[in-house]
């Protein structure tokens, strides 16, 4: 269960890739989680399209209006990027209905958002990252009091990382995870900060693979809406899941948000490597500001956290 000292309101920076749109159909059938805001990072989709297709979802799926905030289109240095196809998958998200109407992203720039809201002490917020870190630079404690915990999903650590030749793309390095490789001074600079960072890297989330048993348990909660959506996301990527590539990452990261017990904490500093061959390279430091870091996810139990508000929302459909 969440500790009673945390807060319940989370800002999500999202990439809006299709993990995304798992981790945000939990958080918004999660009955104790309130989404305050949402940002549009650098990343998987396009930006414009992210910021649209999420729209799209909060009218589809929010009891409330949740406003949405459009980020830089690119990275804060260099010019890396997802493959393009993965790109087109996540902006078009082919097989996801979503509806027509919605109401349009707000014309505030995401780093304003999150640089006034944070400002705010005596409100308190989590912010979720699930995407490259480029709306996050520059924020301390001392600039940013609200944050009460910044969870990162991203970087590799004691495993090689994600970043994989893939059709057109040829990687430079095996150690990098994604999100921090397409933007790897904004997650260098973000782990040289004071924040309070939860870290969700590879090391958990290679432990929580998506299987095609799950895919199939979650086609029963279609009936209700935000099921149905979730559903047709798993679909969508089936293919990757039946060459067992496929895991939870974003997901797990969200549901630490409601359930901390679901993955085994450590703290240590840690270091992102900003340039080179090996940009993006997140690894264990000896020095430095010290962060939580998730080092091991309990599979199992992931599982049934994250489907179990699924679970009760299709049953009020039946």
């Amino acid at each position: 269960m969440m500790p009673d000292h945390l807060s319940n309101h989370i800002i999500v920076d999202t990439d809006a890739g299709p993990d995304d749109l798992l981790a945000l159909g939990y958080l918004l059938v999660h009955p104790t989680i309130q989404v305050e805001a949402i940002t549009i990072s650098y990343g998987l989709a396009h930006a414009d399209r992210a910021a649209i297709n999420i729209a799209r979802v909060v009218a589809a799926f929010a009891t409330g209006h949740i406003p949405v905030y459009i980020g830089d289109p690119e990275p804060s240095s260099g010019n890396a990027a997802f493959p393009q196809r993965w790109r087109k998958l996540s902006d078009d998200l082919p097989g996801v209905r979503l509806p027509k109407a919605f109401i349009p992203p707000e014309e505030e720039h995401a780093v304003s958002f999150l640089r006034r809201r944070l400002s705010r002490s005596s409100r308190p917020v989590r912010v979720l990252a699930l995407g490259a870190l480029t709306n996050l630079v520059g924020l301390t404690r001392a600039t940013a009091p609200a944050i009460q915990e910044l969870v990162i999903m991203g970087g590799a650590l004691a495993v090689p990382g994600n970043v994989n030749d893939s059709e057109e793309f040829i990687s430079p390095t095996a150690k990098a995870e994604w999100n921090f490789f397409v933007d790897p001074l904004a997650a260098s600079k973000v782990f040289s900060s004071d924040l309070p960072i939860t870290l969700i890297p590879l090391d958990a989330t290679n432990q929580v693979p998506v299987k095609i048993p799950f895919i199939d348990h979650f086609g029963k909660m279609a009936r209700c809406p935000v099921g149905r959506m979730t559903t047709e996301v798993l679909e969508s990527v089936r293919p990757y899941a039946e060459q067992g590539v496929f895991y939870a990452w974003d997901p797990l990261a969200a549901v630490y948000l409601a359930h901390p017990d679901v993955v085994k904490l450590f703290r240590f500093p840690v270091t992102v490597k900003s340039s080179g061959s090996d940009a993006g390279t997140s690894r264990k430091s000896d020095t430095g500001n010290q962060y939580s870091v998730a080092m091991a996810a309990y599979g199992e139990l992931f599982m049934r956290y994250f489907v179990n508000p699924f679970e009760i929302t299709a049953r009020a459909y039946s």
